[in-house]
């Protein structure tokens, strides 16, 4: 599948629709115990704004879902969301690594974080779209 110009400047935007219209906060009740590759989503006020973030790959690439009444956006941030998280995101991340005997990290290296986010969103999406909301 070839890129767009929006993936090849690091723009990812995933559109997901559920089937009856509910608040972000809602929709974090219904993902926030689902198993994500991209790590466990937290849901943070971030400015005026509130966010789903998941633990950030590094300081410029992190997974938000934003959105409201039933349509929501899967996307990659150069902003960070939620540095009160981090810390449990970071202890999470350590316990993955313990877990998993590091491949977790070993996977974010193997290519650019940016493309690493990139990834995600899409399997952040996909693991969404199977709950069929």
């Amino acid at each position: 599948k070839s890129m767009g110009l929006g993936e090849m400047l690091g723009v990812k935007n995933i559109k997901i629709e559920t089937k009856t219209p509910m608040t972000l906060e809602e929709f974090f009740d219904k993902i926030k115990d689902v198993t994500f590759e991209a790590g466990v989503p937290s849901i943070v006020k971030h400015g005026f704004n509130t966010v789903i973030c998941f633990p950030k790959i590094d300081r410029e690439n992190q997974i938000w879902i934003t959105g409201d009444k039933g349509k929501f956006t899967v996307m990659r941030s150069t902003i960070i969301a939620g540095l009160g998280e981090s810390i449990k995101n970071q202890i999470a991340s350590d316990v993955l690594d313990a877990v998993t005997d590091g491949a977790a990290t070993m996977f974010s290296q193997l290519g650019s974080p940016k493309k690493t986010c990139m990834a995600l969103c899409d399997k952040v999406a996909d693991t969404i779209k199977s709950l069929d909301l």
